[in-house]
C-alpha cells in the first residue's frame, strides 16, 4: 500500500510528460508548415518570420498586447473547459460575452458608476447576467431536450445583435451616428498595473478564475461530480448523482465566466467603453485553448501564453509585412489537429520503429 501514491506520482508525471511531447511535437509542425507558407506568399519572407517570432515581445506595448490576450483568452478557455468537462458541447460563451458587457455597460453608465462601487458592480452585475445567459441553454436541454450546441449558436446572435442595436440606439453615445457609447468614468475602469499598456486588473481576475475552476473542479464534492458525469453519465445517474443539476450549473458556471470576460473588455484598457463587435472573435478562440488544454484549468493559461504570442505576432506581421494574418489560422488548424487527434504523433514513431518478430514465428522460420 506504501507503493500507490508513488506509482499514482509516477503515472501521473508520465501523462503530463507524454502531454507536453505531443503538444510541442504539433507545435515545431504547425510552425514548419508556417515558415513554408511564409516563404511562398512573401517577398521578404525572413523579415515576416522575424515579426511572427519576435515583435510581441519587442516593445513595452507589445508586450502589454501579448498580456492582455493572455488574460482574455485564459478566461475564455476555462469557460469552454468548464461545459466540455461536462462532455457538453455549448458554444454560448461568445454571447455571455456581449451580454455581460452589455450589463456591465448600464451599471457603470448610470449614477452607481460615478462611486467608488462602480467597478465592482459594473463586473458583478457582468458576471450575473452572462451565467443567467449560460443557464438558458442548459436549462433548455435539461426541461426541452433541446440541443445545446444549437440552442448556444443561436442565443449568440441574439446577444450579439442586442448589443449592437441598443449602441446604436439607446446607450448614450459622444455624438450621432458613432457606434459607441461616451467613456465610462474612469473611477470603473480597470486601472492598468504597468503604465501605458492594456496589463490592467483583468490579469488578476484571470489568475483568480484559474484558481477558482481548478480547486471547484479537483477540491468540492461539486467538481468530482462533474468529471463523473462527463466521464460517464449514466453511471453518475445509478451512483445517486443528478446529472441534469450538474450540467446545468456547469454551464450557468461557464457563463459567469464569459460576463466576466465581457467586463475585461469594456471596463479594461482595451476599451473603456462599449463598442460594436467589441471582442472581434477572440471569445470564440477559447475552443481552441480548452482543446489543446485538454479542458484542465491549469493547462489553460499555458496555452494561452503561447496561442497569445502567436496571434499578436500574426496581427504584427500582417500589419508590417505583405503576409496575411490568415496565415496563423494554418498554424492553429494544424496544432488543433495534432493535439486533439487521438493518435496524435504516434505516427511518426511508427515510421521509425522497426516491428518486433514474435519469438514463435521465428523458431518456426528457424526450423524451416
Amino acid at each position: 500500500m506504501s507503493n500507490v501514491p508513488a506509482i499514482d506520482r509516477a503515472s501521473r508525471f508520465k501523462a503530463i510528460q507524454s502531454e507536453v511531447v505531443r503538444a510541442l511535437g504539433a507545435l515545431v509542425i504547425a510552425l514548419a508548415v508556417t515558415t513554408i507558407v511564409v516563404f511562398l506568399t512573401s517577398k521578404a519572407p525572413l523579415d515576416a518570420l522575424t515579426q511572427l517570432f519576435t515583435a510581441p515581445a519587442a516593445k513595452q506595448r507589445t508586450i502589454g498586447l501579448w498580456v492582455d490576450d493572455i488574460a482574455k483568452l485564459t478566461v475564455t478557455g476555462l469557460a469552454f473547459s468548464l461545459v466540455f468537462q461536462a462532455r457538453q458541447f455549448a458554444m454560448g460563451v461568445q454571447g455571455q460575452v456581449y451580454i455581460g458587457a452589455l450589463a456591465s455597460s448600464y451599471v457603470v453608465l448610470s449614477p452607481l458608476g460615478e462611486t467608488p462601487l462602480g467597478l465592482a458592480l459594473g463586473v458583478l452585475a457582468a458576471m450575473a447576467a452572462g451565467a443567467f445567459y449560460g443557464f438558458l441553454p442548459g436549462i433548455a436541454k435539461a426541461r426541452l431536450g433541446a440541443n445545446e450546441i444549437v440552442s448556444s449558436l443561436m442565443l449568440n446572435y441574439i446577444a450579439i445583435e442586442l448589443c449592437n442595436f441598443l449602441v446604436r440606439v439607446s446607450l448614450p453615445k459622444p455624438q450621432p451616428g458613432v457606434l459607441t457609447t461616451i467613456d465610462f468614468p474612469k473611477i470603473s475602469v480597470f486601472p492598468a498595473l504597468v503604465a501605458n499598456t492594456r496589463i490592467d486588473y483583468g490579469l488578476v481576475f484571470a489568475i483568480v478564475a484559474v484558481a477558482v475552476v481548478w480547486f471547484a473542479l479537483y477540491r468540492t464534492s461539486w467538481g468530482l461530480k462533474l468529471r463523473l458525469v462527463g466521464h460517464n453519465a449514466r453511471f453518475a445517474e445509478y451512483a445517486g448523482i443528478r446529472s441534469t443539476f450538474i450540467m446545468v450549473s456547469a454551464m450557468t458556471a461557464s457563463g459567469a465566466l464569459g460576463g466576466l470576460l465581457g467586463a475585461m473588455f469594456v471596463q479594461g484598457q482595451t476599451w473603456g467603453k462599449l463598442t460594436v463587435q467589441f471582442e472581434g472573435g477572440l471569445a470564440f478562440e477559447g475552443i481552441l485553448v480548452a482543446i489543446v488544454a485538454r479542458a484542465r484549468p491549469l493547462a489553460v493559461p499555458v496555452v494561452a501564453i503561447f496561442y497569445a504570442y502567436l496571434r499578436q505576432g500574426a496581427a504584427l506581421m500582417n500589419v508590417r509585412t505583405d503576409v496575411p494574418a490568415e496565415v496563423i489560422g494554418v498554424v492553429t488548424a494544424i496544432i488543433i489537429l495534432l493535439v486533439s487527434s487521438t493518435f496524435s504523433l504516434n505516427f511518426i514513431t511508427r515510421l521509425f520503429r522497426r516491428t518486433p518478430v514474435p519469438v514463435a514465428a521465428a523458431a518456426g522460420s528457424a526450423a524451416k
